[in-house]
């Protein structure tokens, strides 16, 4: 009597196993497919703009050393092309606080070194002696990253290469303004980068993560996977990096707007992804609460679980809509209407019933859904309103 159960067994339960973990499988190659895609896209962005700082540098040096050699304050004016291409090569919206180090940095290496060799004269010891002074020097004036290598390799260049006796201060200073001054004319009036197309590919990257990681979320919650929402957890905490880069790249165009006159007609424009990516730092922090309570809620086997699957997905939605409707420059209805539609089946959820996590769950839903209307330009106070009617389902 036992054979026909085994039988039985054997034939219904593993090929359903079976097809569950090639599923997952399957799930799990399209997913790294998708992930491959996006990143080989990234950088082709990347590499784009990298180009193009690399024609700005080799514009800068070239303007440089020309501007130098016809200024004839020295006859070798190296350290017109370095400082161009140091200050082209500058974090993106940094440029002018770089050139003003580059001039300080140049100033320092030169004074100390030339003060130093006067006493210890040229030498392996004297060498490491001078740069050691002059790094210890520049720390105690600034600590900033950009004066402190500046400085020392000033002093390494003094100390080794210039000419006993020579006087090189006032003209490799005169050189260096000269670099940072024709680097900034490059990169703000002659060549400057197109500042919403900067901010653009920054921002996508950072909405397509935030979008992704919601929808895996999402899914964890409708099928009670806790390690698929720890996954979505971990990647989530790993976009500091991207919201650096958009915070730089924000910098930067701000820079060329505010300088270049070229560029000056999208300071309206700018200003609302500025704002919109103070929400999106935001929606991110809220989304990481999502992830972590979700886990917690699976664990816990918490009710209602697949309807509030449903907000997170469709919140993922509403983030990939505003993206979108970004990039085209069309007016964010859609994403809005999205945003929207996610709090309403979050409140139907809270309705229905929630456990302790979902609770936290559905607020967190609330609170991204807030940010994403205001990254719309949707004022505060009516933003919470609609987030509120959207909850308890109140006439409109």
């Amino acid at each position: 009597m036992r054979w026909p159960a085994m039988a039985w067994f054997s034939t219904r339960t593993y090929p359903r196993d079976g097809n569950l973990h090639a599923a997952r499988a399957d799930a799990l190659v399209r997913r790294w497919e998708e992930r491959s895609r996006a990143t080989e896209r990234d950088r082709w962005r990347q590499l784009r703009m990298y180009c193009i700082v690399a024609v700005q540098a080799g514009l800068a040096a070239g303007l440089a050393w020309a501007v130098a050699r016809r200024v004839g304050v020295s006859t070798n004016p190296v350290f017109a092309p370095i400082a161009a291409v140091s200050t082209v090569a500058a974090a993106v919206g940094q440029r002018l606080r770089r050139t003003v180090e580059l001039v300080l940095g140049v100033a320092l290496g030169i004074g100390v070194a030339d003060v130093l060799i006067r006493f210890t004269g040229r030498g392996t010891w004297q060498t490491g002696g001078i740069v050691t002074a002059t790094i210890l020097l520049a720390i105690a004036v600034s600590g900033r990253g950009g004066l402190i290598t500046q400085a020392g390799g000033t002093a390494v260049l003094v100390s080794t290469v210039a000419p006993t006796g020579a006087r090189v201060e006032a003209p490799q200073i005169v050189n260096a303004v000269i670099g940072g001054l024709t680097a900034l004319t490059v990169v703000i009036l002659l060549l400057p980068l197109n500042p919403l197309r900067t901010v653009e590919r920054a921002a996508g990257p950072a909405l397509a993560t935030l979008s992704e990681e919601l929808a895996a979320t999402g899914r964890a919650l409708r099928r009670r996977e806790a390690d698929v929402a720890q996954s979505a957890l971990q990647r989530l905490r790993a976009m500091d990096g991207q919201l650096q880069q958009l915070s730089e790249a924000l910098q930067g165009a701000s820079e060329v707007v505010h300088y270049s006159p070229q560029r000056r007609r999208w300071r309206n424009t700018l200003r609302q992804y500025v704002d919109a990516a103070e929400h999106l730092g935001r929606a991110i922090q809220a989304s990481r609460g999502i992830a972590r309570r979700a886990q917690s809620a699976i664990e816990d086997h918490e009710r209602n679980l697949d309807v509030l699957g449903g907000a997170v997905t469709t919140l993922s939605a509403a983030v990939s809509k505003l993206h979108t409707d970004f990039v085209n420059g069309r007016k964010p209805t859609i994403a809005r209407r999205t945003t929207l539609t996610a709090v309403s089946q979050a409140g139907q959820a809270g309705r229905d019933g929630l456990d302790l996590s979902g609770a936290v769950v559905m607020a967190h839903v609330a609170t991204i859904a807030g940010d994403l209307l205001r990254a719309t330009t949707i004022p505060r106070a009516d933003a919470n309103r609609l987030v509120r009617q959207a909850v308890k389902h109140e006439p409109v």
